[in-house]
């Protein structure tokens, strides 16, 4: 134990020997860090953690303001229901490096400098470690996108084309922010992925997306008034498909909303228990795509309306949301 204590002592003492001296980097930082190497930066404070702390804080200013503006403009034909409009609109997208290119940080021994308290450290970042890491990462997404473009272009209903779609998308914005972060690392890097970029951002699968819209037949059961029905439409109009009350030769979609009031009577008192259950499949009904139940809390009056319409309006305010977030959690 005597040992282990004078070993430790022994060495604490030549760190303090050693950074006695002062760095190179104290003076000329990118003598000991050439920028075509490292980046580097020099921080300062009043312990070693605080010193950290600010050269890591420097870094990161660095890459928050490393900003990729792309600027695109987009036209595409959309149908709203009832006409088809031809929609341009300029998109800038900005997007700025996030905390997890901090990983690659590393730093140097504290230097201590007694005439001015101060403690000094070098946060760095292998430039060509950093991208070691990030590159393969590039690579799964790439590979993980082209599989969905592949199976949109396969999809055998409109439906899965899309969800495909969508997810292809997210893939994409995922490897660009990536491939732009490992850029401010090497941008020697861009003309090896030149093409890569442009078959991204010229890609006419995903510019499908901006007018893409699914023709939907719906069927409702149960309702009161239409309080519910007419919500469950409003959802899927925002979830991109073309609500119709009547089949179509083109539509190759059903939504099928059922509604079960589980009505009960007892001493005049009418109370409803509704059940909600939406299916979405395609047109014979032999593959569901989507599907939701739940069930309502109970509703009571003296009139089995006014239980209904009650009970009905109060889960038209809330449906709309449920079904949305739910759809988009379980298909995106």
């Amino acid at each position: 134990m005597k040992q282990a204590i004078i070993f430790i002592s022994i060495l604490f003492q030549a760190i303090l020997y050693l950074s006695a001296r002062e760095p190179i980097w104290m003076s000329d930082l990118e003598l000991d860090f050439p920028k075509d190497k490292y980046i580097a930066r020099l921080g300062s404070g009043n312990s070693p953690d605080n010193a950290r702390a600010n050269a890591v804080g420097q870094i990161a200013s660095f890459f928050n303001s490393e900003v990729v503006v792309k600027t695109t403009a987009t036209s595409n034909l959309a149908n709203d229901g009832e006409n088809v409009v031809k929609n341009q609109e300029i998109n800038q997208k900005v997007d700025s490096v996030s905390d997890m290119t901090l990983t690659a940080v590393e730093y140097t021994l504290p230097y201590y400098k007694r005439k001015k308290k101060t403690y000094y450290v070098v946060a760095y970042i292998n430039r060509e470690l950093a991208w070691q890491n990030i590159e393969p990462k590039i690579i799964q997404l790439r590979t993980k996108y082209d599989s969905f473009i592949e199976l949109a272009k396969n999809a055998e209903h409109p439906f899965l084309e899309y969800k495909y779609l969508i997810k292809a998308k997210a893939l994409s914005e995922e490897l660009m922010s990536l491939f732009y972060t490992g850029v401010l690392f090497d941008s020697s890097k861009k003309k090896a992925y030149k093409d890569l970029i442009s078959e991204i951002s010229q890609s006419q699968e995903l510019e499908m997306l901006n007018s893409f819209r699914i023709p939907l037949y719906v069927t409702t059961n149960g309702d009161y008034e239409n309080l519910i029905t007419a919500k469950v439409i409003e959802a899927f109009k925002e979830l991109g498909f073309i609500p119709h009350e009547e089949l179509k030769g083109n539509i190759r979609t059903i939504l099928k909303i059922e509604i079960n009031s589980n009505e009960k009577i007892s001493d005049e008192i009418c109370s409803v228990y509704p059940e909600t259950s939406i299916y979405l499949s395609n047109i014979d009904e032999t593959k569901v795509f989507y599907s939701y139940q739940k069930s309502w809390g109970k509703t009571s009056n003296f009139s089995l309306a006014q239980a209904k319409k009650k009970s009905f309006s109060k889960i038209a305010g809330e449906f709309k949301k449920k079904l949305i977030d739910d759809y988009r959690n379980k298909n995106f």
